[in-house]
């Protein structure tokens, strides 16, 4: 049976089950679900060490990739493999090409564009802002030549037209978390409230604003618990922060973890937390909401846009010790809005941040640039 659509799709790295590659996975997923054949071109991806491998397999993506890969730090695997693209395409003509970053890959595709090309459009998934430091130079070259920009949210829309100083239209296309394998147990209202932070233990996620705020907790005298899942460079001196503050027997680092282990992990907790101090959307935060779990999150990326406007949970200053305590101590003083605030939390992911509804919005965000999907 012929697919009807079909896509290319480009991305810098396909290996690690980060916000991004997930992202990629969730749109490859339901592309295929609705009959679109879906081509994959990453600069990055060993298939002997991919997280992604098994699910690529499975959903019949084909993997299109360079042999060198040892030289990604360098662009000319993302040339090589540029190249290779518009081979492919003048081949096969797709319906369009999308990429879900705006990374060295991307670049060098639009850098080596031909004008014959299908629509190429691209999802920018930081903050699309001066705050954000990881943007290649080239992009700032060649971000003139997409069909257009979607990014996570509507204040990323309003940074990336001025940022980025492009012609075509910035739309704002909230993303989306895959449904949990099983429905964790509500958040509990009786006995210790536990807050977990989940991700990567790196700077940009505000550590010690959390340990910090935590100690407030405890020394306001509310009986509560801190889980950290996941593991990162900042792991050693959230340790030593955590001890000096005599926390250690209430503040608990549980290192890495797997996407299939997220239902029994969420379920050990009752409030979530996203401290970041700069964040294109926090995925995470939709994680814990499809498995209803309130979340309190910085006012970076979206947080603000969905949890105040949709509900779900609290949105305190970045990088603000005393107001992410003041959040917190208020879910110790109120344990009946927990799993309250839980069951919003669940019914703003099935009606907004489903894959289905993501794509939904790929469509028509597509459509609206005259493409015949």
């Amino acid at each position: 049976m012929q697919n009807r659509y079909a896509m290319v799709m480009v991305i810098n790295e396909m290996d690690f089950p980060h916000g991004t590659e997930t992202l990629a996975a969730l749109v490859m997923e339901e592309a295929v679900r609705r009959g679109w054949r879906v081509d994959l071109f990453s600069a990055c991806y060993h298939p002997g060490r991919s997280a992604w491998r098994t699910f690529l397999d499975h959903a019949g993506v084909r993997v299109h990739q360079p042999g060198f890969w040892f030289l990604t730090g360098r662009l000319a695997p993302h040339y090589w493999l540029a190249w290779r693209l518009w081979w492919f395409v003048r081949r096969h003509r797709p319906t369009l090409v999308w990429s879900p970053d705006n990374a060295q890959m991307t670049c060098a595709a639009l850098a080596i564009m031909p004008v014959d090309a299908p629509p190429f459009f691209v999802h920018d998934p930081g903050e699309a802002s001066a705050r954000t430091p990881h943007y290649h130079p080239l992009w700032f070259q060649v971000c003139a030549r997409i069909s257009g920009l979607s990014v996570h949210g509507r204040r990323q829309s309003l940074g990336a037209a001025d940022h980025y100083r492009l012609s075509c239209p910035v739309r704002p296309l909230w993303p989306a978390s895959a449904p949990p394998l099983r429905m964790p147990l509500p958040a509990r209202q009786q006995g210790t409230l536990r807050f977990g932070q989940f991700g990567r233990l790196y700077s940009m996620k505000g550590i010690p604003f959390v340990i910090g705020a935590f100690a407030q907790v405890i020394e306001a005298g509310h009986d509560a618990e801190l889980h950290f899942f996941g593991d990162g460079p900042e792991a050693c001196s959230a340790r030593e922060l955590v001890d000096s503050l005599g926390l250690a027997a209430r503040v608990s680092f549980h290192g890495g973890y797997q996407r299939q282990e997220m239902d029994d992990l969420v379920e050990s907790i009752d409030v979530g937390l996203l401290s970041s101090i700069f964040e294109g959307f926090g995925l995470v935060m939709l994680e814990l909401m499809s498995r209803g779990r309130p979340v309190i999150a910085t006012d970076v990326g979206s947080s603000r846009e969905v949890l105040e406007q949709l509900g779900g949970g609290w949105v305190v200053r970045r990088a603000d010790t005393w107001d992410l305590a003041r959040a917190m101590i208020h879910c110790c003083q109120h344990p009946h809005t927990v799993p309250e605030t839980g069951r919003v939390a669940r019914r703003v992911w099935e009606n907004h941040f489903t894959p289905a509804r993501l794509f939904d919005r790929l469509l028509q965000f597509w459509r609206d640039f005259g493409v015949p999907v």
